[in-house]
């Protein structure tokens, strides 16, 4: 994308006595002592230089104030608190703090590639009703090897959205449209997201009250009021770790995610399609929720959750298993053993 309608000598004075930088780059950071240094540096290699870092220590253990402070750039901001066990919670500390017009959000271990500061601000300055920007990226694991060259190809949902092309490189999703495929597929990652600074005065901040999942419902919180800008080009590589939460057992994710979406419908509340795609997906995390619990053989807890399936969005299979959750776990067992023979 070519690069156009930026004014790099805008550098003005808070009245703090700071300067005020056109781009804030936010990154909530805990224990990241690995890859911090390799996430700035490739932050501070970027073509457009009119920005500040904040990273947002939530309460880190290891070696990550020490290696931050082993940056000698003034544009870099650090801050301590103590953990809070969610993201958005340092991310919104960032936000209060920065001082540019644009808030790129950032990952502590990820990688931004070239020109994304640039080309970002090249298409949201050509775009006044976009409230957001977000680009294609690709996957690397712990070693920093590609093991996805670009993650959101296959992506669906997002393919088969209606866009108005802006430029070669970058598309127009209105705002209807983007909010309506959110309700389907979160298409957006995070590393790759810019949001003008006044788009939080209307939208508000994070979500601190869920543990996960507060970005997809700021996500769908600005594609309810302002277009999307998309960039199809790989801006940043993400990088899938070991520990992720999504290895997590379901009993242990399925509640705080069926809390974002029921919260994620406060958006949809005019669309009944999007209303019923979320509460498909909570009645679905209920069933893999109750199923996880039945093969545990924690059969109260089961039948708890595949009735609470079933209120949402009836289905035979829920009913099935909520009706076998009332049999004593040696009747499920033995079952089980002869299952094999009925087939």
């Amino acid at each position: 994308m070519g690069y156009t309608g930026i004014d790099l000598s805008r550098l003005a004075l808070s009245t703090a006595g700071k300067p005020m930088h056109r781009i804030s780059i936010i990154i909530p950071a805990f224990n990241s002592q690995d890859y911090i240094a390799e996430t700035i540096d490739s932050i501070l290699e970027q073509s457009f230089n009119d920005f500040e870092v904040l990273i947002v220590d939530d309460g880190s253990t290891d070696k990550t104030a020490d290696i931050i402070g082993g940056f000698d750039d003034p544009r870099i901001r650090y801050f301590y608190q103590d953990n809070s066990g969610r993201p958005s919670i340092p991310r919104n500390r960032a936000i209060r703090e920065a001082q540019g017009d644009v808030i790129f959000i950032f990952d502590s271990d990820d990688l931004m590639l070239p020109n994304k500061l640039r080309d970002t601000l090249t298409a949201l300055d050509s775009q006044p009703t976009a409230g957001m920007v977000f680009t294609g990226f690709a996957c690397i694991d712990e070693a920093g090897e590609v093991i996805n060259s670009d993650f959101l190809a296959p992506y669906e949902t997002l393919q088969r959205l209606t866009k108005i092309k802006i430029s070669d490189d970058a598309w127009l999703i209105e705002s209807k449209t983007a909010l309506q495929g959110l309700a389907r597929s979160n298409y957006v990652g995070t590393s790759g997201v810019a949001i003008r600074r006044d788009v939080f005065d209307k939208v508000g901040l994070f979500d601190e009250d869920v543990r996960n999942a507060d970005d997809f419902i700021m996500w769908q919180a600005i594609a309810s009021q302002f277009d999307l800008i998309y960039l199809p080009a790989i801006y940043h590589q993400y990088r899938v770790r070991s520990g992720s939460i999504s290895l997590r057992s379901i009993e242990e994710r399925a509640p705080s995610i069926i809390k974002a979406i029921d919260k994620m419908k406060s958006f949809h509340q005019h669309d009944q399609t999007s209303l019923a795609i979320l509460d498909g997906k909570i009645a679905r995390y209920y069933h893999e929720m109750g199923y996880s619990y039945f093969k545990q053989y924690q059969l109260g807890k089961a039948r708890q959750a595949f009735r609470s399936a079933r209120r949402i969005k009836p289905n035979n299979d829920s009913l099935f298993y909520m009706l076998m959750s009332y049999l004593p776990a040696p009747a499920i067992q033995w079952l089980k053993k002869i299952k094999p023979q009925n087939r």
